[in-house]
């Protein structure tokens, strides 16, 4: 079904994603809040839409710019979720074993993936970026 040239990364953003849905029931059971869903449904969606989209390049920079999306609104909403819950004092090895550092650095790992599934279908050198570099510079 995917195309062998990309089957790895995309696999690798479907089990980060998968982990982190399943991270997310484990966690934040939907059962105990509506606030729950929102994640569950972002887990849902990039674990079983972004990988299909990013297999066609029609629908590569779409996927691109969702998994963009989820990363950046992931990443907020963690931090804000370890700041206003901290307790304790703010030292290295509490901000590295006691906030969602860890959580975030597993999301951010999607960036590279997607980035080189985009790269795959759009090389650096198309048409759009081919013209300005012959520009001599005023």
């Amino acid at each position: 079904m995917f195309k062998k040239d990309i089957r790895a990364p995309i696999a690798a953003l479907f089990l980060i994603s998968l982990g982190g849905l399943l991270l997310h029931l484990r966690i934040h059971p939907p059962q105990k809040s509506a606030f729950n869903w929102l994640p569950v449904i972002a887990g849902i969606a990039t674990t079983l839409v972004l990988p299909v989209l990013f297999n066609y390049r029609k629908t590569v920079a779409w996927a691109y710019l969702l998994n963009l999306a989820v990363v950046i609104v992931g990443t907020v909403t963690m931090a804000w979720w370890s700041a206003t819950n901290w307790r304790g004092e703010v030292t290295v090895t509490t901000l590295v074993l006691n906030s969602t550092l860890a959580d975030i650095l597993v999301l951010l790992a999607k960036l590279p993936l997607a980035q080189q599934i985009l790269r795959h279908f759009r090389p650096k050198h198309q048409d759009a970026d081919a013209s300005c570099q012959g520009a001599p510079d005023e």
